[in-house]
């Protein structure tokens, strides 16, 4: 499944599935005091954008827009609104509070000297704004290709939205894939650096990403060469090969820091797992997770990050004859971690 359904059902789920956690803050707390510990800023949209000379629209998804400015992405999601936009509800207080935590654990790993995680998206900032929705982000949004978002001037003009700041990082991998004939060197690279930042944050926070599809690993082009990580103190370098990978979106994922557990009770939506894995590899992989974890959700089972890389692989070796790749995919399958899968990716080729 693809496109507009498939995101809706998702965000459906999202805002229905309860998190359960004991983070940060007490449950007792009111959900938009809680997220706006996680808010460094607030003021408008249009004051936030007003700056920029130039500003396009680079995706879009259920939970609303991302534009790029000159030097930042702005992913914008309307939140706690009655207003229904793309066909389903904004997302909840709770929820961004949920995805902007995560979202800060994780770009903290690319400056951890002991398990450095540099391929996770790297937030800059977290604004809070309320407002009408500026005239150069329309224009922008009007000049987008094939749009199938509504046009977010139908929010009122006391609209609430939370706005996350970040590195520009590329395009979707399936997007890439479609229009650029992956060497096996370009393919071994970004499983290594994906395998690399998994590993990191399954030692430091016992993290599952627990949705890595194709559309959730940007790539960029670079000119940087080599590229380093650490895990568990040891350094890994390794050539580039003209290629970073970013990894996206957290809204399903398990994390764990100082004793305090952040998860997503999958089994509240059976939808999930009832999809045709004719249809799509990605589809099984829900069902595999949930095999994994025997459908405790809570349960640490790093298991899952394997399924995931195994179906990136999998992904990347569409149209694909390279023997020792099929090789390495065949070693992952049998792997327990992203730990173990990054001994194996450093053993092969």
């Amino acid at each position: 499944e693809y496109g507009k359904q498939w995101y809706q059902r998702r965000v459906r789920a999202a805002s229905k599935v309860p998190f359960n956690r004991s983070l940060m803050l007490s449950q007792s707390v009111p959900s938009f005091s809680k997220l706006m510990t996680q808010c460094n800023k607030v003021e408008s949209l249009l004051k936030l954008v007003e700056h920029e000379s130039s500003i396009k629209k680079i995706g879009e998804g259920t939970f609303g827009e991302v534009f790029m400015g000159e030097k930042v992405v702005y992913k914008i999601i309307p939140v706690g609104g009655d207003t229904i936009i793309n066909e389903v509800e904004q997302t909840t207080y709770e929820n961004a509070f949920q995805e902007i935590v995560v979202s800060r654990q994780l770009s903290d790993l690319a400056s951890d000297k002991v398990e450095n995680g540099k391929a996770f998206c790297q937030l800059i900032d977290v604004v809070y704004c309320r407002g009408s929705y500026p005239s150069s982000l329309l224009k922008a949004w009007d000049e987008f290709s094939k749009p199938e978002n509504e046009r977010p001037d139908i929010l009122p003009e006391d609209q609430q939205y939370v706005v996350l700041l970040s590195h520009y990082s590329g395009i979707q991998l399936e997007e890439f894939c479609s229009n650029h004939n992956l060497s096996p060197d370009e393919t071994h690279s970004i499983l290594r650096q994906i395998c690399c930042s998994l590993a990191a944050a399954e030692q430091k926070y016992q993290f599952e990403h627990r949705d890595l599809h194709w559309g959730n690993v940007l790539i960029m082009p670079t000119n940087v060469t080599t590229v380093e990580f650490t895990q568990a103190g040891k350094s890994y370098i390794f050539r580039s090969h003209g290629i970073l990978a970013t990894i996206i979106d957290f809204t399903f994922s398990r994390i764990e820091s100082d004793g305090c557990l952040n998860y997503v009770d999958l089994e509240q939506e059976e939808w999930l797992f009832q999809g045709g894995a004719k249809a799509d590899r990605q589809m099984q992989v829900y069902r595999d997770m949930r095999g994994a974890c025997r459908k405790n959700w809570a349960k640490f089972s790093p298991r899952t990050n394997v399924l995931w890389i195994v179906y990136l692989l999998d992904k990347m070796l569409i149209g694909k004859r390279s023997l020792k790749l099929r090789k390495l995919r065949s070693l992952l399958s049998s792997a327990k971690s992203a730990t173990d899968a990054l001994a194996i990716a450093f053993r092969s080729l």
